[in-house]
C-alpha cells in the first residue's frame, strides 16, 4: 500500500483494488483506513468526490462533456481512420473520412492519439469542447506497417512471413517507363529483367525463383486491394503470348499492364514473397503477389512534378578485332562473294588492305568498333505530372493527369502516354466510408521493335555484323527503287538494320480504364463489413507490316488486330476483433470474391500488296480474318483467424476454396474446387529478452499450399470458323493446338519459410533473413507428341519443380542527424531451382528451337542423387 494524502481526522490509501461504483455514495471515513473504495477514485477519470470536516467522503460519477475537433497532419491534411481514445480507460473513437472526431469524456480527461506512421500524441482536454490535434510523421513506424493480403494493413511485428515493403518516393528518383523496373535491387528474393524491346517493353518479374515448368511465372498485381490482370495481349497467330520465343515466333513485345502505371501516382508497392503470405488469393498466387497502393486526397495542394531521364545503349560486348569478314580464313573476292558470307567474321586477319564489299565498294579490311554507337541514338523521356487535392467536409478528393514521352534509342521509335487519375473519398454517414477510383491510360508507341532473331530485327542484326562492315555503309536501308539493300544473300531474313527500323511497322494503340470501387461499414461494436469491385479494361488495336520489297519477303504482307479484354472483379468481406480477457486479442474475417474475364480478338491479315508500297489491308491481294473468344470465371470463398497474445505471440490462419469454370468438362463430374490452406506464427522473443544490444527480434514461420489453374478451353475440343467458304458456308476448325484433358486439375504448390527480424544499436543496423522451400506439382503442361497425332502436343497434369533458398536484407544508418540522414542496404538471394520429375516415360521437356532447327532449349529431370 501506498498513502495518497494524510490528514489529521483520515487517510487517503491507494489499493489495486477494483470496486465498481454504480451510483453515489457516501462513506464516513473518519479514523478508518479506507482502501477499496478510494482505489476507484484514483484510477478512474470519471468519478468525483469530495471530504468534508465531519470526516465524509462523497464519491459520485463526473459529468462528461462532448469533446470534437480534427486530426491533421504537419501539411494540414485530415488524417480519417485515427484512433483516439481516452487514456485510462478502454473508450474510444475514430476519424472519419475529413479527420474528425466527437467523444464523450470527464472535462480533465487525457486523449490518445495514434495513426499508422505517426507519432502517437497525448491531448489533455482541460475544458476544451474542440481541439486541433497535429500529428508528426515517424519514418520509423512508417517501416512497421505494411500493406498484406486483401489490402489489410498490420503492423511488421505480427507477420509469420516475409514481406518487403517500397514506398513510391523511391520509384520517381530514377524513372523508368515501366515502373516495375523501379523495384531492382530493392527487395530481396525478387529478380527483375528488362527486355530489350524499347520504350513500353514488358518486364519479366520473378519470385523466389521459376514456379512453374510452362506456365506464367509472374506474379499477381493487386490494385488498391483489386487483381489486374499482367498476361500479355496476344492471343493468335501474329502474336501468341507478346513474343513467345518460339522457333518461328518474330513478334515485338508489346508490355504488358503494369507498364502503363504513373509512378506518382503510387503510395507504395508491398511484395508478398511466400506462399503464406500470399495463399488468401488461391490459384492465382502461386507466383507471388505485388501489391498497389495508389495516392488520396490529402490536403488542399497542387503538385506539380517534371523530369526527364536520358537514355544511352551501355556496350557491354567484347568482340573479336582479329579477324574480317569472310569463310574458312580468306577475304571476300568479289561483291557476290562479299553478299553470300554478310554476316560471318570467319575471314582473314584484318590488315587495312582495300577489300570489296556487299555494294561492290572497296574499303579498308578494317575493324569497325562503333557500329552499335553508331546505329543507336541517345533516347530520353519527359514525364509531367500534375495533382490536385482537395479535402472537404464529408470527403477528399485527387485528380492528377500525367503525360509520358519518349524518344527511343531505336531508330524511329518512340512512346506517348497520357494518363488520367481521379481518387474520391466519402463518408456520407456516419461510419461507412467510400473509396472510389478511376484511371484512364492513353498509350500510342511507333514502330516496337523485334525481339526475336534477324526478321526484321534491327537490334539483331546490327549486333552481330561482320567485324570489318560499318553499319553505317547500310545506310539508307533501300535502294532507289525501294527495295531492301541486302547484305547478306547468304541470310534472306538477316534484315538491314535500317531497314528494318525505318520501314517495318510494329505500331500498336491502347484505351485503358482501371476503376473501383470499395465500401465498408464499421458498426458500434467494431463489427466491419466491407463491399468491393474492379474493372480493368482495355481495347488495343496492333499493325504489323512487312513492307514492299523485304528481301524476305517482297510481296509485302499486313496485320491489323484489335483486342477487347475486361477482367471484373468483387468481393465481400467481413471481421471483428474481440478481446479474450485482458492479455489475447482474437480477429476472424471471412469473405467471397467472384472474377469474370472476356478477350474478343479480331485480326484482318493481307498478303501481296497490290500497289508497291501502299500499306492498308484493302490494297492486299490475299485477304482472310481471323476471330478468337474466351471467357472464364471463377468463384472464391475464405476466412481468416488471427490470435495475437500480448504483443508476443502472433497466429494467424487462413483458407480459401476457388471454383474454376475453367476445369469443367460437360458430361463429366469433374472436382471444379481447390482449396488453399495457410498457417504462420511469428514470436517477438525481444518482448522477453532484450539486451542492450537489440532494438528488436522476432523469429517468424509459415507453411502454405496456393495453386495454378488453367487457361479455357483445355479440357474438351472447341471448333471455329476458317475465313474460306465453301459452297456460300464457311469452313470449319478445331481451335486446340494441343490434345485436350478431360481430367484436369489445377497445379499446386506447398511453401514452408523459417525466417528472423533483428535489429541492433537503436535501429541503426538491421538484417531480414528468410529460409524457404517451395515445391510444385500437378504442373500443366503441354508434352509434346508426334506429328503424326496432327498435334504439336497434348495438356497433361505432369512434373514436378522444387525451389529453395535464402535471402537476406541488411541495412544500416549510416549517418543521421537533424538535418541529413544517410542509409545503406544490401541485399542477396540464393535460390536452387531444380526439375524433380516429368511426365512419365517423358526423359525431356523441349522448351524452344532455333529459327535453322539444330539449336533446342530443354528442361531435364534431376538426376536422382541430386534429390
Amino acid at each position: 500500500m501506498k498513502i495518497i494524502e494524510e490528514q489529521s481526522d483520515y487517510h487517503f490509501v491507494y489499493s489495486s483494488a477494483n470496486v465498481p461504483v454504480n451510483k453515489d455514495i457516501t462513506l464516513s471515513v473518519k479514523n478508518t483506513l479506507v482502501t477499496d473504495v478510494l482505489a476507484v477514485i484514483f484510477n478512474n477519470t470519471n468519478l468525483n468526490y469530495s471530504v468534508s470536516g465531519a470526516g465524509l467522503i462523497v464519491i459520485s460519477r463526473r459529468k462528461d462533456i462532448k469533446v470534437g475537433g480534427i486530426v491533421k497532419d504537419a501539411n494540414g491534411g485530415p488524417l480519417p481512420g485515427a484512433t483516439v481514445r481516452i487514456k485510462g480507460t478502454g473508450a474510444g473513437t475514430s476519424t472519419d473520412i475529413n479527420g474528425r472526431f466527437s467523444i464523450s469524456a470527464p472535462p480533465n480527461a487525457v486523449l490518445v492519439v495514434s495513426f499508422a506512421g505517426f507519432q502517437t500524441r497525448e491531448v489533455p482536454i482541460d475544458g476544451k469542447a474542440d481541439l486541433q490535434i497535429i500529428l508528426t510523421e515517424d519514418t520509423k513506424l512508417l517501416n512497421e506497417v505494411v500493406v498484406t493480403a486483401l489490402g489489410i494493413k498490420k503492423e511488421r511485428r505480427a507477420l509469420g512471413y516475409s514481406v518487403s515493403q517500397v514506398q513510391g518516393e523511391s520509384l520517381t528518383q530514377a524513372r523508368e517507363n515501366n515502373v516495375a523496373n523501379a523495384l531492382v535491387g530493392k527487395v530481396a528474393g525478387l529478380d527483375i529483367s528488362s527486355t530489350s524491346g524499347g520504350a513500353g517493353a514488358a518486364t519479366s518479374v520473378t519470385i523466389r525463383g521459376v514456379s512453374s515448368l510452362s506456365q506464367s511465372n509472374q506474379p499477381l498485381y493487386v490494385i488498391n486491394g483489386v487483381p489486374m490482370e499482367n498476361k500479355p495481349t496476344g492471343l493468335n497467330n501474329i502474336n501468341p503470348n507478346g513474343n513467345s520465343g518460339s522457333q518461328w515466333d518474330n513478334a515485338p513485345d508489346l508490355g504488358d499492364a503494369v507498364g502503363n502505371l504513373n509512378p506518382d501516382d503510387i503510395e507504395s508497392i508491398s511484395v508478398l514473397k511466400g506462399a503464406a503470405a500470399s495463399a488468401l488469393y488461391g490459384s492465382r498466387a502461386k507466383a507471388g503477389v505485388i501489391l498497389i497502393t495508389t495516392k488520396s486526397g490529402k490536403g488542399n495542394s497542387v503538385d506539380f512534378n517534371s523530369n526527364y531521364v536520358v537514355e544511352q545503349i551501355m556496350d557491354r560486348t567484347d568482340w573479336q578485332y582479329v579477324y574480317g569478314q569472310g569463310a574458312n580464313g580468306t577475304k571476300p573476292l568479289d561483291k557476290a562473294g562479299a553478299a553470300q558470307v554478310g554476316g560471318s567474321s570467319w575471314g582473314a586477319k584484318l590488315d587495312g588492305t582495300s577489300v570489296v564489299q556487299f555494294d561492290g565498294v572497296s574499303r579498308p579490311y578494317s575493324a569497325q568498333r562503333n557500329n552499335i554507337k553508331d546505329f543507336y541514338s541517345s533516347g530520353g523521356t519527359w514525364s509531367n505530372t500534375l495533382a490536385l487535392n482537395k479535402t472537404f467536409d464529408g470527403g477528399a478528393i485527387r485528380f492528377s493527369a500525367n503525360d509520358v514521352h519518349n524518344n527511343s534509342v531505336v531508330p524511329n521509335s518512340g512512346l506517348n502516354r497520357q494518363s488520367f487519375n481521379l481518387v474520391g473519398t466519402f463518408e456520407p454517414v456516419k461510419r461507412l466510408n467510400i473509396d472510389a477510383r478511376s484511371n484512364y491510360i492513353l498509350e500510342q508507341a511507333k514502330n516496337r521493335p523485334m525481339v526475336s532473331d534477324g526478321a526484321g530485327n534491327a537490334n539483331y542484326n546490327v549486333v552481330f555484323l561482320p567485324t570489318s562492315v560499318s553499319v553505317n555503309d547500310l545506310k539508307p536501308g533501300k535502294d532507289a527503287n525501294g527495295y531492301e539493300l541486302k547484305y547478306n544473300t547468304g541470310n534472306a531474313f538477316a534484315t538491314n538494320p535500317w531497314f528494318a527500323a525505318n520501314e517495318f511497322v510494329n505500331d500498336t494503340k491502347r484505351e485503358r480504364l482501371i476503376s473501383s470501387f470499395n465500401a465498408r461499414y464499421t458498426f458500434d461494436s467494431g463489427l466491419f463489413i466491407q463491399g468491393r469491385a474492379g474493372r480493368d479494361a482495355y481495347a488495343d488495336t496492333y499493325k504489323n507490316v512487312v513492307p514492299s520489297g523485304t528481301a524476305y519477303y517482297e510481296p509485302g504482307k499486313i496485320a491489323e488486330q484489335q483486342t477487347k479484354f475486361a477482367d471484373v472483379n468483387a468481393d465481400m468481406l467481413l471481421g471483428k476483433s474481440f478481446n479474450v480477457g485482458e492479455e489475447i486479442t482474437v480477429t476472424p474475417n471471412v469473405g467471397a470474391s467472384f472474377r469474370n474475364t472476356r478477350i474478343n480478338q479480331t485480326t484482318n491479315n493481307g498478303t501481296n500488296f497490290a500497289v508497291f508500297g501502299v500499306y492498308n489491308i484493302l490494297n492486299a491481294k490475299n485477304k482472310s480474318v481471323g476471330y478468337v473468344q474466351t471467357e472464364s470465371e471463377t468463384h472464391s470463398l475464405y476466412g481468416t483467424l488471427e490470435l495475437s497474445y500480448r504483443d508476443v505471440l502472433y497466429l494467424t490462419g487462413s483458407g480459401r476454396s476457388d471454383w474454376f469454370s475453367t476445369l469443367a468438362t460437360p458430361g463429366r463430374d469433374n472436382k471444379l474446387s481447390v482449396f488453399y490452406p495457410s498457417v504462420s506464427s511469428s514470436f517477438v522473443f525481444s518482448e522477453l529478452w532484450k539486451p542492450s544490444f537489440l532494438s528488436f527480434g522476432k523469429l517468424r514461420a509459415g507453411y502454405a499450399i496456393v495453386g495454378q489453374a488453367t487457361d479455357p478451353y483445355q479440357t474438351l475440343l472447341t471448333y471455329g470458323f476458317r475465313s474460306e467458304t465453301l459452297n456460300g458456308h464457311p469452313l470449319g476448325i478445331i481451335n486446340n493446338l494441343s490434345i485436350p484433358n478431360a481430367g484436369l486439375k489445377a497445379s499446386k504448390a506447398t511453401e514452408l519459410e523459417i525466417g528472423t527480424e533483428l535489429r541492433f544499436f537503436g535501429d541503426r543496423l538491421s538484417l531480414d533473413m528468410t529460409w524457404y522451400k517451395k515445391r510444385s506439382k500437378d504442373e500443366i503442361s503441354v508434352v509434346t507428341t508426334s506429328s503424326t497425332t496432327g498435334y504439336s502436343g497434348a495438356v497433361l497434369n505432369s512434373g514436378e519443380i522444387e525451389n529453395k533458398g535464402v535471402e537476406a536484407l541488411i541495412s544500416g544508418v549510416v549517418l543521421k542527424n537533424e538535418d541529413f540522414t544517410w542509409t545503406s542496404s544490401l541485399n542477396g538471394t540464393y535460390n536452387n531451382n531444380t526439375v524433380l520429375s516429368l511426365a512419365e516415360g517423358l526423359p525431356s521437356q523441349l522448351l524452344a528451337t532455333s529459327r535453322s532447327g539444330v539449336g533446342f532449349c530443354r528442361t531435364y529431370p534431376a538426376w536422382p542423387q541430386l534429390r
